[in-house]
């Protein structure tokens, strides 16, 4: 188990750059076409965006990983959130969905597996990453209402830093802040 300086120090620092990379890709591929600022930058945008939103999802719902993990309810003993309740986890990002086949497995016939209907349809994995960070902003808040008071500011701090950073980059597209 971590020691309390550990635990503050993820918080500050990796929980912080999670929520940011997630959020400013998210931005990044909200802008409109006429903003890229390089090429295939949707794509990177997409791919950085559902690599954070993973890792923050397993921070959330997983109970059990290996010894160095950070998990939630280490910090919140009370969090009882669960991945199977929430529909766009479910539906995309749990083990053997379209985000596990799609962008973190190479399997056959990856189209097969985009979690919607078409090559651009709503519902396809490619049009959630919007979707994905405003969970994981709504999941975050949740965490920092149920962790034992001494992280509550940190967590706050982190998702405040996150959202500023995220805010920077619609300024730089010029675009409302999707978050």
């Amino acid at each position: 188990m971590a020691t309390l300086e550990e635990q503050k120090k993820f918080l500050e620092e990796d929980l912080r750059d999670a929520l940011r990379w997630l959020f400013v890709g998210a931005v990044a591929w909200h802008a409109p076409d006429k903003a890229e600022r390089c090429p295939n930058q949707k794509a990177l945008a997409m791919f950085t965006s559902l690599v954070q939103a993973r890792a923050l999802y397993d921070f959330f719902y997983n109970k059990k990983g290996q010894i160095d993990d950070a998990l939630a309810f280490q910090f919140a003993p009370t969090w009882t959130e669960d991945g199977s309740k929430n529909p766009l986890y479910s539906k995309y990002m749990a083990s053997r969905m379209p985000a596990n086949k799609r962008v973190f497995h190479l399997v056959y016939d990856r189209s097969a597996h985009a979690g919607g209907t078409g090559d651009d349809g709503p519902d396809h994995l490619k049009n959630q990453v919007l979707k994905f960070a405003q969970d994981l902003r709504r999941l975050t808040e949740a965490f920092g209402n149920c962790v034992e008071p001494h992280f509550r500011d940190i967590i706050q701090s982190a998702l405040r830093k996150a959202l500023d950073q995220a805010e920077c980059a619609a300024n730089v597209y010029g675009i409302a802040n999707p978050l």
